[in-house]
């Protein structure tokens, strides 16, 4: 946020004591009860674990529920009245109808909830220190439910991150918690809904690591966010059950080092591919933009116009498989292909059959997530990214085993391997990748194979697209995530450093310049803020008094300087960092700025003052946060 000469609308921070949270709030910050930081994060990281666990839950339900009301409830309806010869309309009807749902939520309630999800929290955490939009966790639930449980070929990983990561925001704002807490509670809340998604808790702490943090982060930080990934895999355990993501994998075993060629071939294929999934979604997504502008698509129907494509290929998955659609089919709600590939019964009587399926699967998988997210739908990548893995290296896999007979490979471990580097090359998570596979296999003996396919397919990808899934999304947007995140000036807002408007010596318009010379001499500060009825006019400096003085014997008083002086106000945002600040006094040339928000008077638009920051503020902070910074290192080492 820059400083500001118009409207500026601005949440209201303020916490009730009385509340759960606001007595929170006072025991952490009570002095004889002063809480270290780090103790803080990892008691409310188990706080984000419980409701990441809770969130898949209600999610997955949620979804469950959609696609009963739109899919079962309506086949079951046509067959016992006579109609079943048309009981394949609600599979186009379905995804349209949920379009248009999606498409008022995300257009006219909160515009963070459509796509992905993991960009907007990369956003929050890389540029705004983890602040979101309160409502965005409950509006996600609702419009990626509806996304894709009504067909739509989305993920759930995505929504579920944003989730926890909303809920993790919501908690720390309300806590008041520093720019580097929140951050890491925020991380916290993405890794204990993706490991509750996938029973995979230090997969899903990597996840959270790689995807939003990057570089990683100090010792004492991966703490809280292991904690919350368990306590999020303990708590879905107890809602949803132990079992994997996937329904199992049959035992699969690698003992043959000659294989390592094989591996090395697939890790290729499979980072070419997975650069170039990357470069034609967001290519993809263009042609539907530039389509939607051409024919001039309301908002609010252009994830309908992507549901009329699901529609119709759900249509055509019913017409030639009949009541195994679910099977063949490409929605997001379920894995049951990805499964079928690897329990070896997608298809047992032909050879290229299997390979028909296996191609078509995953070109249709590919258009549809484009069309579903790509118009505007609700969901993330993650999961069609794994799905693109599994179909690429089953091919790869039967084309190697069954047609040229090179040698003797189980399907099953190719499109696994092919699953984890597809997703490394994608999202640019090799850890995750590797981690994550092992974890749902339980089978850590296959590391050896997968850190082979998962590193060569990460660096093709790499040098053919540098940009990863996500974060192109917000290059495409203009957000650049600068490496300036990680000055300390950045970490900190005015809000934190300012001096509040009860402590600052203020003067009106009626004040004489004799007074403010006076208050000059005694306070020893050059210059004083200007309010009149609660409103912020200006800033009297030492030269302006000096000036008005020197150029007339009369009497003067404050109004007389302020309407000499230039009438625009030089203010700066309380959420605006000390960065901005400094950015702003080196440009404008001074020492001070107000610190100001934006109210409604009569006709016209007064600024209210709200605090007052200086260098000298700026310089206090800055070292107070840089021996608070060597502290904890002192302490994270000891720990």
């Amino acid at each position: 946020m820059e400083a500001f000469q118009t409207k500026s609308v601005l949440s209201d921070e303020s916490h009730n004591s009385k509340s759960i949270l606001g007595q929170i709030k006072n025991f952490f910050e009570n002095r004889r009860t002063k809480v270290p930081s780090l103790v803080k994060l990892n008691i409310l990281a188990v706080a984000v674990g419980i409701v990441g666990g809770f969130g898949s839950w209600i999610f997955r339900f949620a979804i469950d529920f959609i696609y009963e009301i739109f899919f079962k409830i309506p086949m079951q309806f046509m067959n016992s009245i006579g109609l079943s010869q048309i009981n394949w309309l609600h599979f186009l009807l379905a995804p349209i109808i949920g379009g248009v749902i999606v498409g008022s939520l995300t257009s006219r309630v909160s515009k963070e909830t459509k796509g992905h999800g993991v960009p907007e929290v990369l956003e929050s955490v890389a540029l705004q220190n983890g602040r979101m939009n309160l409502r965005v966790p409950f509006v996600k639930i609702i419009a990626s439910a509806t996304t894709i449980g009504t067909g739509g070929s989305a993920g759930r990983e995505g929504p579920i991150a944003q989730i926890g990561a909303g809920f993790a925001s919501f908690v720390g704002q309300k806590l008041s918690l520093n720019p580097k807490e929140l951050r890491t509670l925020v991380v916290a809340g993405v890794a204990a809904g993706i490991a509750s998604t996938f029973n995979a808790p230090i997969g899903g702490s990597l996840f959270a690591l790689e995807i939003l943090l990057g570089e990683g982060a100090a010792t004492g930080l991966l703490i809280p966010i292991i904690v919350a990934a368990v306590v999020g895999v303990v708590t879905g355990q107890f809602l949803l059950g132990s079992e994997p993501a996937f329904i199992g994998f049959p035992p699969l075993e690698y003992h043959d080092p000659y294989l390592i060629p094989l591996f090395i071939v697939l890790g290729i294929i499979c980072g070419i591919g997975s650069a170039l999934w990357i470069k034609f979604f967001y290519k993809a997504e263009d042609i539907i933009e530039y389509l939607n502008k051409k024919i001039r698509t309301p908002e609010i129907l252009q994830p309908a116009f992507g549901g009329l494509f699901v529609g119709i290929t759900l249509v055509l998955t019913f017409f030639f498989v009949g009541d195994q659609w679910e099977t063949y089919t490409v929605m997001g709600r379920t894995y049951l292909p990805m499964d079928a590939v690897f329990q070896g019964t997608l298809v047992e009587d032909s050879i290229f059959l299997t390979l028909l399926i296996l191609i078509l699967l995953f070109v249709v998988k590919a258009l549809n997530t484009v069309f579903t997210v790509g118009s505007g739908g609700s969901g993330g990548v993650f999961a069609p990214t794994l799905f693109l893995g599994v179909m690429l290296g089953a091919i790869f896999g039967i084309i190697i085993d069954d047609v040229f007979i090179i040698v003797n490979v189980p399907v099953a471990l190719l499109a696994l391997l092919a699953m984890a580097a597809f997703f490394a090359g994608t999202g640019r998570a090799p850890l995750t990748a590797v981690i994550m596979t092992a974890e749902m296999t339980e089978d850590y003996f296959l590391t050896i194979p997968l850190m082979i396919v998962v590193t060569i397919s990460w660096g093709i990808s790499s040098v053919i697209e540098k940009e990863n899934i996500y974060t192109l999304k917000l290059i495409r947007r203009g957000v650049v995530l600068q490496e300036s995140r990680k000055d300390i000036l950045d970490s900190i807002t005015i809000e934190q450093a300012m001096t509040p408007r009860e402590k600052l010596v203020v003067v009106d318009t009626k004040t004489r310049l004799e007074t403010v010379m006076e208050l000059i001499r005694t306070t020893r500060h050059e210059g004083f803020p200007i309010v009149e009825k609660d409103m912020f006019l200006g800033v009297i400096t030492l030269s302006d008094v000096q000036n008005a003085l020197h150029s007339s014997p009369k009497d003067w008083i404050v109004f007389d300087v302020l309407l000499k002086k230039e009438k625009s106000l030089i203010c700066i945002d309380k959420d605006a960092t000390l960065m901005h600040a400094v950015h702003i006094m080196e440009k404008m040339d001074v020492s001070r700025l107000p610190v100001a928000e934006k109210t409604r008077n009569q006709t016209k638009d007064f600024p209210k003052l709200i605090g007052w920051i200086t260098h000298h503020d700026i310089t206090r902070h800055y070292v107070s946060e840089k021996a608070n910074a060597a502290h904890q290192a002192m302490e994270d080492h000891i720990l």
